[in-house]
Parts: structure tokens; C-alpha cells; sequence
């Protein structure tokens, strides 16, 4: 495919990111322009990227994915964004692919390819994603595990953010990304936001890429991330079944949480694992920002 520098865009965010982005960055067409939206409070990056011409860098600062993908789309020109990780390498062609599906499938809000995490196919790789708009309840919400390789190109409910291509046009529709994700789930979202909104989203079997997991990050920092997650996951969960869910669903999730997180919390000092105990109480942390409507602003600073 010819001249592919104006239809995508491609956008990398960044939170001190391991050696592996560099092997992202060579699995990216040198033609592209690249966004590097870093949200780093160091500007390290910069430095190590100065090689790469057609890179652009941005430092907005510890913001989440959701302001960071907004930010992004205020400056493509382009009808299609590509988003990736730090720990994804792109195989051959797989942005041709993705292009040629996108622009095959007029309909399609958003296209990606088939995941193998460490070189094995990723059966988590999408989701069951059945929602009813009208009584404001998940009918199912879960990973579709499938171990299968698929031959062709399928639709799905919704997928990981290894990598999207989506159409610009879809995104200013529906407004871009929820601000108020800081990370976790924000890429499920923009998903249903697509479905409901009369887009389809597709699997292109011949576009694949290699996940290398858990690797987006400095290996010094995988602790203060793990606090991180811990808190994230669970405030994002609660956010995200209160947008969508009915009330009396919203509790059951938030009762069951923190009711489990202080028997686990009880039981663990019981028994002396103060680690797990800290767990628990960051568990506890994030369920009573949600209730108290403090949003998504838990920060560990990180030693680098």
C-alpha cells in the first residue's frame, strides 16, 4: 500500500517505558509519524529517541490514558489513529493490513490484529461484551477464550488496547476517551462506546503483533506498580459498571469488594502477610474515592 504517511497516525503513550520500546519503534514503517506521548515526570525518553526522525515527543505529565488518547487526537490530521504499547512489536505489514481492513469494512469503528503474547496466539484476547442499553445491565462480560488461530476477519465486542487502528471520525463522534479513566478499562470503553454508537469492531487476520507482556515499564518500578494496578483496577471497575450499570448493580460489586477486602485484611494479619494486608488496604483506598467521588487521582511516586 502506497503512501500509507497520510492516512495514520501512530501513538505510543509512554510511562517510563523499558528497552523494549525501542524494538516497537523499528517494527514501525519509518514513513509514520509516531506520537510518543510520555507520562513520565522525567524526560529521559527524549534523549534516547533522537535517532528516530520521524518521532514526535510529548511530556503532559502522570495524566492516565484517557486525557493522554484526548491529547493525541487533538493533533492528528490523518483519518485513522493507530494506537500501540511500549511492549508490542508490529509484524510485518500488519499496518497495511489494518488499513486495507478498515477502509474494506466501511462500517468498522475500529479494526486490530490478531495478539500472540510471547509468540503463542492470545485466546484472552477479546471479549463477550452483550449489553442491554435498556435495562442498564451486563448480559455477559467476560474474556472470549478461544485457542483457535482464526482464518479470516471476525467481529467482537470489544478488545485489549495492545493495538487499535480506529477511524477519527468514530472517535470525534462519540468524543474520544473518558477523561475521568486514568488507566484500566478505558479501552473496553471506548469499545461499547463504538458499538453503541452503530460501529463495528474487527478482528484482520492478517494483521498480527507480539505482545511481550508486562514489559511496558523500568523493571525498578514493578512493585510501586503493582500498588498502582491494584488501586486502579478496582476504582476503574467501579467507575465503569456505575456508567453503564443500574444502581442496585453498582452496590452488589461495591459491597462484595470491600466486604472481601476486609475478611482478606483480617485473616492476613492473622497470619502475618502485611504485604497482602497493604493490598487489601489500597483495595479499601480506591472503593472509598469512588464513594466519595474523588476520581482517579491515586499517584505512587516511583524511584528511577
Amino acid at each position: 500500500m502506497n503512501n500509507i504517511s497520510n492516512l495514520c497516525t501512530v501513538v505510543l503513550p509512554t510511562f517510563f517505558p523499558g528497552n523494549e520500546i525501542f524494538e516497537n519503534l523499528k517494527s514501525i514503517p519509518n514513513n509514520l509519524k509516531i506520537l510518543i506521548i510520555d507520562n513520565s515526570y522525567t524526560q529521559t525518553l527524549k534523549e534516547k529517541i533522537t535517532k528516530y526522525k520521524n518521532c514526535e515527543y510529548f511530556n503532559i505529565g502522570d495524566v492516565g490514558l484517557g486525557k493522554t488518547f484526548n491529547f493525541a487526537l487533538s493533533k492528528i490530521n490523518t483519518p485513522y489513529i493507530l494506537l500501540t504499547q511500549p511492549d508490542v512489536i508490529l509484524r510485518k505489514n500488519c499496518i497495511e493490513n489494518l488499513i486495507k481492513g478498515i477502509e474494506k469494512y466501511k462500517n468498522a469503528g475500529m479494526v486490530v490484529p490478531i495478539v500472540f503474547d510471547n509468540k503463542i496466539y492470545s485466546k484472552y484476547d477479546f471479549y463477550d461484551l452483550k449489553y442491554s442499553k435498556k435495562k442498564r445491565v451486563f448480559l455477559n462480560k467476560k474474556n472470549k477464550i478461544n485457542s483457535i488461530l482464526p482464518s479470516g476477519d471476525f467481529c467482537v465486542d470489544a478488545v485489549n488496547a495492545t493495538t487499535m487502528l480506529i477511524r477519527v471520525e468514530a472517535l470525534k463522534k462519540i468524543d474520544g476517551w473518558d477523561n475521568n479513566y486514568y488507566v484500566y478499562l478505558e479501552d473496553i470503553d471506548i469499545c461499547l462506546r463504538l458499538k453503541l454508537n452503530n460501529y463495528s469492531i474487527i478482528k484482520i487476520a492478517e494483521a498480527k503483533v507480539d505482545h511481550l507482556g508486562w514489559s511496558s515499564h523500568f523493571t525498578e518500578i514493578k512493585d510501586t506498580m503493582n500498588v498502582s494496578r491494584i488501586w486502579h483496577f478496582t476504582w476503574s471497575s467501579l467507575y465503569f459498571e456505575n456508567k453503564y450499570c443500574r444502581k442496585s448493580v453498582v452496590l452488589k460489586k461495591l459491597f462484595k469488594i470491600i466486604l472481601f477486602s476486609i475478611l482478606k485484611l483480617v485473616l492476613n494479619l492473622i497470619i502475618f502477610r502485611f504485604k497482602k494486608v497493604s493490598q487489601n488496604i489500597i483495595k479499601l483506598s480506591a472503593c472509598f474515592a469512588f464513594i466519595l467521588k474523588r476520581g482517579s487521582y491515586f499517584r505512587v511516586r516511583h524511584k528511577v
